[in-house]
């Protein structure tokens, strides 16, 4: 039962948030690229969801080790990820669905955070899980570069602070 629990918060957090925190669909790129600029390096549509599938193994492995090591649905590096999991969702829903890039480049800098503070927490319960979790935040390094180039080339800038 913990296992299917873990599995389902790596993997359909947005389920519990209040926020409308839907995902692009690949068949909307074409239109999101006209509406605004994407950095040269920019992946192809089709790596971010096989990469998002890979990080919910990790984050569902790695919370398994977690738990298994301590016994404890409730314990600080397992909230860690919750906390992680929500913010991340909130995001989605600044990005994706209100499409305020300003607010969303100073916004995944908590993600990123967040995740980093994972990879730690859960480093200091099983090393191992650490290590499991670790490509969560390389992986969120980078998207974290590509949400501010995004920012940045796309004139006029919004800004970094909500007006509304």
């Amino acid at each position: 039962i913990v296992a299917v629990m873990f599995f389902m918060l790596a993997f359909r957090s947005r389920v519990f948030s209040p926020l409308n925190a839907s995902r692009p669909k690949i068949a909307n790129e074409r239109l999101a690229k006209k509406q605004k600029k994407r950095p040269s390096w920019t992946p192809p549509a089709i790596v971010f969801p096989l990469v998002w599938i890979s990080m919910g193994f990790l984050r569902a492995l790695s919370t398994m080790l977690v738990f298994a090591q301590t016994g404890v649905v409730t314990h600080p590096a397992i909230l860690a990820l919750v906390a992680h999991l929500s913010i991340g969702d909130t995001w989605n829903s600044i990005n994706n669905v209100e499409k305020k890039l300003g607010v969303a480049a100073v916004g995944v800098l908590f993600v990123v955070g967040s995740a980093y503070n994972v990879v730690y927490q859960y480093y200091k319960v099983v090393p191992t899980a650490g290590y499991v979790i670790a490509p969560l935040a390389v992986w969120l390094t980078i998207a974290t570069t590509l949400v501010w180039g995004i920012w940045c080339i796309n004139t006029p800038r919004e800004p970094l602070y909500p007006t509304k």
